[in-house]
């Protein structure tokens, strides 16, 4: 095991808690919605001693916006509310241990740091709360597979098509004493074309566990190469996993792009993989072909 492979348990751990400030700065101009919860919406069998969060989609400017939590007789619950500017997240504690029960959630809207975005859409959620607690840390296997493909996406912010690879992450199996839909997932990119001499994971972002076990992030393609990833998992107490030393990887390749919409195989902008270009130059070599055979002059014997 080489150097890096040593220490990326250690690098994965800390960069889950310090090195978020790149999830904030993934969309500088965009509206700070409320785009994440944890616990989701509608959750059931929640511990009775978890923290609760809210996850803004954009850098945000907290100025000490009350969150409501109230009961099933709509009372109101004590919350102590802390936001990390570097996440985009506001936490709430509730300041007693809660009652099995109905509660809501009001998370407030917050306005944009960029000045063009905004006030950003707040959120509700519900959720009850079960009379056991949440002792354990996760545990997490790890991601477990790595596919790519191509996109040509339009930039809303800047009013421009961007080409990306879309990188789909398999993640493996998890578990808490909570339901494992409650986990939060820390994905970082571990090796990157762009970054030849990088020497630590960067930040890609913070994700909700995926219901059907597939995470979808998507990277500029703007060089191709060896790329790999790795995930943390994290509780509703705030307690992080191991799996974070597994990585995945592979090579992408950056084949050209049609500009505009010329040329429409799937409709613009949706992804052209390695099969999706293989079909297109086949079609275009039997275009050609049909073309020279009905110029070609008829034989006379």
């Amino acid at each position: 095991m080489n150097t890096m492979h040593r220490r990326l348990p250690a690098l994965l751990a800390g960069a889950a808690w310090f090195a978020l400030s790149g999830l904030a700065g993934a969309a500088p101009c965009g509206r700070p919605d409320v785009d994440l919860t944890f616990p989701p919406n509608e959750a059931e069998n929640v511990p009775a001693n978890a923290l609760f969060a809210a996850h803004y989609a954009a850098p945000a400017i907290f100025d000490d916006q009350p969150v409501s939590m109230t009961d099933a007789a709509g009372n109101a619950v004590a919350v102590t509310v802390t936001y990390d500017d570097a996440e985009s997240m506001i936490h709430a504690t509730p300041d007693q241990a809660l009652a099995a029960g109905q509660y809501d959630i009001v998370w407030p809207g917050l306005r944009g740091r960029s000045g063009s975005g905004g006030v950003g859409r707040g959120s509700t959620t519900s959720l009850t709360v079960a009379t056991t607690t949440d002792v354990a840390s996760p545990v997490f296997a790890g991601l477990s597979d790595i596919d790519w493909d191509l996109s040509r996406d339009r930039d809303p912010c800047l009013d421009r098509l961007d080409d990306r690879f879309v990188f789909k992450l398999d993640v493996g199996q998890g578990s808490d004493d909570a339901p494992v839909e409650f986990l939060a997932l820390h994905v970082f990119q571990t090796k990157d074309p762009l970054s030849p001499d990088q020497v630590g994971p960067s930040n890609v972002g913070l994700r909700a566990w995926p219901k059907d076990g597939v995470l979808e992030v998507r990277r500029p393609a703007t060089k191709a190469g060896q790329t790999c990833f790795a995930a943390l998992a994290q509780d509703l107490l705030g307690r992080v996993s191991g799996g974070g030393e597994r990585e995945v990887c592979l090579k992408t390749k950056k084949p050209p792009f049609f500009d505009g919409c010329a040329v429409v195989v799937a409709g613009c902008g949706a992804p052209l993989g390695g099969a999706g270009w293989s079909i297109l130059l086949f079609g275009l070599g039997l275009f050609r072909r049909g073309r020279s055979a009905a110029t070609r002059k008829p034989r006379i014997d």
